[in-house]
């Protein structure tokens, strides 16, 4: 892990006109306030070296949008752009590559386990429901009985 010299992680820093290709090695990033307002911190990998990316707004939101997690990879370019008399940077955004989605049964990192296995209970109790619903049986505690029983069903079979 490449760190400066206080013991933090090295920035991501580019140049104008140039970019930089990094790998999200975190699904989520943390983001804060500071005295130059809301920021957006993502661990990355770069050369193989663990470093903080600090993204813009803009890019935070394409980010999100883009729903990269873990080990997918995308470029970052930092460009010039001309704004009346002055020469501002303006950073751009471009996913590169994605990794597989996990099996729904969760063998990847621990984050896909537990969304998979919430996923799995919720399409569970809307099963449940649906099948109490056209046997004409009273919802009482029946329905809880019968997702309980399909979430154990289908964990045990993937």
């Amino acid at each position: 892990m490449t760190q400066n010299g206080n013991g933090t992680r090295a920035k991501v820093e580019l140049a104008l006109n140039s970019e930089a290709k990094l790998t999200l090695t975190k699904d989520k990033c943390y983001e804060g306030t500071n005295a130059y307002g809301a920021y957006y911190l993502y661990s990355v990998e770069q050369e193989g070296d663990v470093k903080s990316f600090f993204a813009t707004p803009e890019v935070h939101q394409q980010i999100l949008e883009s729903g990269i997690r873990t080990g997918d990879q995308f470029l970052i370019r930092k460009k010039a752009v001309q704004n009346g008399r002055k020469v501002m940077a303006k950073v751009e955004f471009e996913v590169l590559s994605r990794q597989p989605t996990p099996p729904p049964n969760g063998n990847g990192n621990g984050s896909h386990v537990e969304d998979s296995l919430r996923d799995m209970l919720l399409q569970c109790v809307v099963d449940a429901d649906s099948i109490i619903k056209s046997a004409g049986i009273q919802v009482s505690d029946e329905l809880q009985k019968l997702a309980t029983t399909l979430f154990i069903a289908r964990t045990r079979m993937n």
